[in-house]
């Protein structure tokens, strides 16, 4: 457990964690996606073998890590945290140049 400061930022992080949806937003911004519906995708990574914290106490036990974070496409029904690239990385729109007229 980490201690927090007063804001509830965990002492040491640069600023407040990113929630969920916060980090999937992230992403499409990253990848430069304009349209579709998106959930975060979290890879774990499973490694099983005997843990303890001396031989007469070793028993065997399993360690989960995050291995890779991305994007899926949608559901078609949106959960909680789905993020519509369309609102919130919405493509530029481009200006139109004056044309001089004779």
């Amino acid at each position: 457990m980490h201690s927090t400061d007063n804001s509830g930022t965990p002492l040491g992080a640069v600023a407040d964690p990113l929630t969920m949806r916060e980090l999937a937003t992230v992403l499409v911004k990253h990848y430069d996606l304009h349209e579709g519906k998106f959930d975060l995708l979290v890879e774990f990574q499973i490694g099983m073998g005997l843990f303890g914290p001396n031989p007469e106490t070793i028993n065997p036990g399993a360690m989960v890590g995050v291995s890779k974070i991305g994007l899926v496409s949608s559901p078609p029904v949106d959960s909680p945290m789905t993020v519509d690239a369309a609102l919130v990385n919405p493509p530029a729109i481009k200006s139109r140049k004056k044309t001089k007229t004779a």
